[in-house]
């Protein structure tokens, strides 16, 4: 008994850790996940970088042995338990608020409720469906979401789900558009700047898709989804996302008198997070790259390398340059001539690189340099993140417009989970296959759905309304399509629950135990809906024609 007592800790202790990750973004105590490896995305492993010998790198500074790894996780598990139970603690209770004044009656939820409806969420971006209701019908029923909650208290949820007092909210702090939002997004980004960061980071755009009406949107024709919210985000090689904010347009008129410009502003602010004096490496493209905004980030001991826009060069027209703060700009000429800036890499070691040469159709090495392959390298931590979003996200409808950012940082926190777990696990078990995203992010749903929630009950409803659970509602029968029903293949007794005749009306009702195999509907013997008064049965007789009585003319 004691051994069966302690298998049960082991494995609920197991699960909370899973569920922090989604609700924290910061715990990966998880080692016995590593078991299938099937669609092992690749591993993210130092790299060295050509800099100017400057202090050590900074990568994961905190993480230096598996025995500082363990205890660090040992330390975060307990606060982040107290953290999570308070973010989800204040959404319930702002959502029984706002229920109130707009319909005058609470909708009574709980904390554990609305991780629930994470994880059916979570769950509806693995099996991707035309509609929400299509999750709780019949023919399309997913048992992950519909046995969890009935469709209508998910749908009630959704409209009602909120996240400050709209009475309580000074005029000062309505300035703010995302002033509804803004609560969950501050302690997502909190709990984001918690973990250690990696040495280089990418910062670049992100675009949340969004076609409805809302003054926040924007029309992008270059991006895959043009219409949208527009993000800036700053994230590793491994495609952890540290830091973002969703751009609100001109809020100080003064920012575009900048020397840096309004985007490299966004820079300024992404990298305001960082340790100064750490040699951290960050790369942008040509939209936020200029040359104040190269020296800004070295006076804080940040290097820099982006591609840059001749137009603020001053003019510059030399493939390579060195100017006297000691940065270095370089032109490489492949399919069209790229710009590059840095402080801290050059042209040297120069590499080679092959391309298609078309007036030999041949293949040719072509030299690059040291300043291109970093760019290439590192530059794409924000597209990985783009790419990991979209592939298990389920696209809701919402009149409310800030929830497709609510949903959006959801799905970005089960992503930076599964990034920290691979990184945790790359320290603890090396060797040890890991999870992919797909598996993962089911064990995170089935965590928020199950753990630690006491399952449906029927009978009475317990006396206190936290704990109510929401009773299933009788659901009619599946109607058998017609040419199934008049098919005259496999129409054979099975024996089963008893249960109603489908062709006896309620002056002549009748049970039996007999249901066809096809039609799945209970039949008495020779009762069909073209004879529904013929005669009762007797007892224990089973001759029912079934072609007949699932087949009516």
């Amino acid at each position: 008994m004691s051994k069966r007592i302690e298998e049960e800790v082991r494995k609920q202790t197991y699960i909370e850790n899973v569920i922090n990750m989604i609700m924290d973004g910061n715990s990966s105590d998880i080692e016995q996940l590593g078991e299938d490896g099937e669609e092992d995305e690749e591993e993210w492993t130092p790299q060295t970088m050509h800099d100017d010998g400057s202090s050590d790198s900074s990568d994961e500074e905190d993480y230096q042995d598996e025995s500082e790894l363990r205890s660090q996780q040992q330390h975060r598990t307990q606060s982040e338990r107290s953290q999570k139970a308070q973010k989800t603690g204040e959404t319930a209770e702002q959502t029984n608020l706002y229920s109130v004044q707009k319909e005058g009656k609470s909708v009574n939820t709980t904390a554990k409720e609305i991780e629930q409806v994470l994880g059916m969420y979570i769950h509806m971006g693995l099996v991707q469906m035309s509609s929400v209701r299509a999750y709780w019908e019949m023919e399309t029923r997913l048992p992950a979401v519909c046995h969890v909650m009935s469709r209508d208290r998910f749908l009630k949820l959704l409209t009602v789900i909120h996240f400050q007092d709209n009475l309580s909210v000074s005029d000062d702090a309505k300035k703010d558009k995302l002033w509804k939002l803004r609560p969950w997004l501050q302690k997502l980004g909190e709990q984001f700047l918690c973990i250690p960061p990696e040495e280089s980071h990418a910062v670049d755009e992100i675009m949340v898709p969004f076609k409805g009406k809302s003054h926040l949107r924007v029309y992008m024709p270059a991006k895959p989804h043009k219409w949208g919210f527009k993000m800036w985000g700053r994230a590793g090689q491994s495609g952890f996302l540290y830091d973002f904010d969703i751009c609100q347009g001109a809020e100080n008129p003064d920012r575009e008198k900048s020397e840096v410009g309004v985007t490299g502003e966004a820079v300024l602010k992404m990298t305001s997070t960082l340790p100064a004096g750490k040699n951290h490496k960050v790369f942008a493209d040509n939209y936020f790259t200029s040359v104040p905004l190269v020296q800004h980030l070295k006076e804080r001991g940040i290097h820099y390398v982006g591609t840059i826009r001749m137009n603020r060069m001053k003019h510059w027209s030399m493939n390579f340059r060195v100017n006297q703060e000691n940065n270095i700009v370089v032109r490489w000429y492949d399919n069209k001539a790229v710009n590059l800036i840095s402080s801290f890499v050059g042209t040297e070691p120069v590499g080679n690189v092959k391309r298609w040469d078309r007036k030999s159709k041949t293949h040719i090495m072509v030299p690059r340099p040291a300043i291109v392959e970093t760019y290439n390298k590192f530059m794409g931590g924000v597209d990985l993140l783009d790419m990991l979003s979209a592939l298990y996200k389920f696209s809701f409808r919402s009149r409310r417009w800030y929830m497709y950012i609510w949903w959006n940082t959801v799905t970005v926190a089960v992503i930076n989970a599964w990034n920290l777990y691979r990184r945790d696990q790359k320290k603890l078990n090396p060797k040890k296959k890991l999870v992919p995203l797909r598996r993962f992010q089911a064990l995170v749903g089935t965590s928020l759905t199950s753990a630690g929630k006491a399952k449906i009950r029927c009978g009475r409803p317990l006396s206190s309304p936290e704990e109510t659970p929401t009773p299933h509602r009788k659901r009619p029968s599946c109607s058998v399509p017609l040419d199934v029903r008049r098919g005259g293949i496999d129409h054979f007794p099975i024996w089963e629950t008893r249960q109603r005749c489908k062709h006896c009306t309620e002056r002549l009702s009748s049970t039996c135990v007999i249901l066809c195999r096809v039609s799945k509907v209970s039949l008495v013997k020779k009762r069909s809906s073209a004879d529904p008064d013929a005669e009762r049965p007797q007892s224990g007789q089973v001759d029912v024609d079934f072609t007949e009585t699932c087949n009516p003319q």
